[in-house]
């Protein structure tokens, strides 16, 4: 089953759709207005944010800027 996500960098307006199966990343334009695109945008617009489904994501400039400052922490690897 084809999975999508779709996402919007704060600051914008933009609305982008990613189709994993695929490797497609689009914007979101007029041709995909409905009662969903309605609901994200008026929700983004009073600040809220979604995560539903998502477990990271990460925000960069370029490709290496994810690795450079990033560090991770198993909260199960901490002794006591």
């Amino acid at each position: 089953m084809t999975k999508y996500y779709i996402i919007g960098e704060a600051g914008t307006d933009d609305l982008w759709l990613i189709n994993i199966e695929k490797n497609i990343i689009e914007k979101i334009d007029n041709t995909f207005e409905g009662p969903v695109i309605e609901t994200i945008k008026k929700a983004r617009k009073s600040g809220v944010t979604i995560t539903k489904g998502i477990n990271v994501a990460i925000v960069t400039n370029s490709r290496d800027g994810a690795d450079v400052k990033m560090s991770v922490n198993d909260p199960g690897t901490e002794k006591l």
